[in-house]
C-alpha cells in the first residue's frame, strides 16, 4: 500500500496531526509522574475494613483503567476481586463492602453516571476520578473522595491520569503496596521508550514506525496471553480503532485456541488482508508458550502477515506499560502513514449527538 506520509520526515507530521496526539504520547512518562502527584495528594480515603470487592466503572479510554488495575493490583497484595463494569448495570452484589471507582474523563459518560447512582443507592464506598462534568458535581455534592485530573485531552491519551490515582488510592488505603514506587520507576522507563519510539527516531532504530508501515493496508489482529498481555492487546485494538481509524481485533491465549484458531480456516481472501501481532513476555507459562508456537505454525498461509512484540521491563508494571506504549506509538504512526488525523473521533461524536436527540 502506498503511504500518504513519510514517517522518516517528522516535519510533515503537524499537517496531519494538528492537535499533536503524537506529542501527548511522547510525554506519557511526565503524565505518569503528574498522576502520581495527584494520587498521593488526596488524603480523605474510604475505609479499608471489611472490603470484599473493587469495582471500576468506565467506558472506552476511561474503562481500560479498570482493566489495568485488575491485573496490577493483585500482585501488589489486593486479595479482593477487581471487576470492571462497562455498561449501564451494576452487579447486584455491590453493597457497603464494595469499593467503587467511577472513572470518567469528561465526567459526563452516561453509562458511568447511571452506575454511579446505582452504587450510591447500594451504599458502596465511592471514589471519583474525573476532570469535571456531572460526575465531579455529584461527587462534590455528596462529599465523595475525588481525584481531579487535568482536562482538555482525549480520554485515550490520558491513561496515566485515569489508572494511576486508583492504584494510589488502594495503596493509601493500605490494601496494596509497592505500586507507587513501581510506577515512579516505570516513568523513567517510559522516558527511555519515548526517545526510542519518538518522532525523531528513524525507521532503522524505531520498531513502532516499522510496524506501523507493515500494518498499513491490513486489518490488525492483536493476540496476548491471559492476564496483563490480554489487557495490552485490548489497548492496542482500541488505539488502532480510534487513532488510525481502522478495524482491529484482539483475543487471548489460551482461550482463542478453543475457537478462533479454527475460524481462520476459510475466507482466505479476508485472512490474507489481516496482520497478526502477538504480544509476548519473558517467563510465559510453558504451555502458553507452546500454544503460541503451534498456533503461529497452524495459521501460516491463512493470515497475510505476522509479527511478535516482546515486553521489556523489570517488573509487571513496566512490562505492561512497555507493551501498551509500543501500541500507542504504532497506532499514531499508522494514522500518520494513512494521512489520518489521529485526534478526532467523529463517529463517536455523531453517535452521542443522535443519542441526545
Amino acid at each position: 500500500m502506498e503511504l500518504k506520509l513519510d514517517l522518516e520526515d517528522p516535519a510533515g507530521f503537524a499537517a496531519v496531526d494538528p492537535s499533536d496526539m503524537l506529542g501527548a504520547v511522547e510525554r506519557f512518562g511526565d503524565q505518569v509522574r503528574e498522576a502520581l502527584s495527584i494520587g498521593r495528594s488526596v488524603a480523605d480515603l474510604p475505609p479499608a475494613e471489611g472490603l470484599h470487592a473493587v469495582v471500576v466503572l468506565g467506558m472506552g479510554g476511561s474503562g481500560i483503567s479498570g482493566d489495568v488495575v485488575s491485573v496490577l493490583a493483585p500482585p501488589a497484595g489486593l486479595r479482593a476481586p477487581v471487576v470492571t463494569v462497562k455498561g449501564y448495570s451494576l452487579p447486584s452484589w455491590v453493597d457497603s463492602s464494595t469499593l467503587v471507582f467511577a472513572v470518567s474523563y469528561s465526567g459526563n459518560t452516561e453509562e458511568t453516571l447511571d452506575c454511579f447512582d446505582q452504587a450510591a443507592e447500594a451504599g458502596a464506598r465511592l471514589v471519583a476520578v474525573t476532570s469535571g462534568g456531572r460526575l465531579a458535581e455529584l461527587a462534590g455534592e455528596s462529599g465523595i473522595t475525588t481525584f481531579r485530573i487535568p482536562g482538555g485531552m482525549q480520554p485515550r491519551a490520558s491513561l496515566g491520569y485515569l489508572f494511576v490515582p486508583i492504584l494510589c488510592c488502594l495503596e493509601g488505603m493500605g490494601i496494596v503496596e509497592g505500586t507507587t514506587a513501581a510506577l515512579a520507576g516505570a516513568a523513567g522507563m517510559l522516558d527511555e521508550r519515548s526517545s526510542e519510539f519518538g518522532r525523531d527516531s528513524g525507521l532503522d532504530s524505531n520498531p513502532t514506525k516499522r510496524l506501523a508501515k507493515d500494518l498499513a493496508g491490513y486489518v490488525p489482529v492483536i493476540y496476548g496471553s491471559e492476564g496483563p498481555l490480554s489487557v495490552a492487546a485490548l489497548r492496542w485494538k482500541a488505539q488502532l480503532n480510534e487513532n488510525a481509524k481502522v478495524p482491529a481485533f484482539h483475543n487471548s491465549f489460551p482461550e482463542l485456541n478453543h475457537n478462533e484458531t479454527v475460524g481462520w480456516q476459510n475466507l482466505e481472501e479476508f485472512g490474507s488482508s489481516c496482520h497478526l501481532v502477538v504480544l509476548r513476555e519473558r517467563g510465559e507459562h510453558p504451555r502458553v508458550e507452546k500454544r503460541i508456537d503451534i498456533t503461529l505454525d497452524l495459521l501460516s498461509g491463512s493470515i497475510g502477515h505476522t509479527a511478535q512484540v516482546c515486553a521489556r521491563g523489570e517488573n509487571p508494571v513496566e512490562r505492561l506499560l512497555d507493551l501498551m506504549y509500543f501500541g500507542d506509538f504504532t497506532s499514531v504512526y499508522l494514522a500518520l502513514a494513512l494521512g489520518q488525523d489521529p485526534t478526532p473521533v467523529r463517529r463517536i461524536e455523531e453517535l452521542k449527538k443522535r443519542l441526545a436527540g
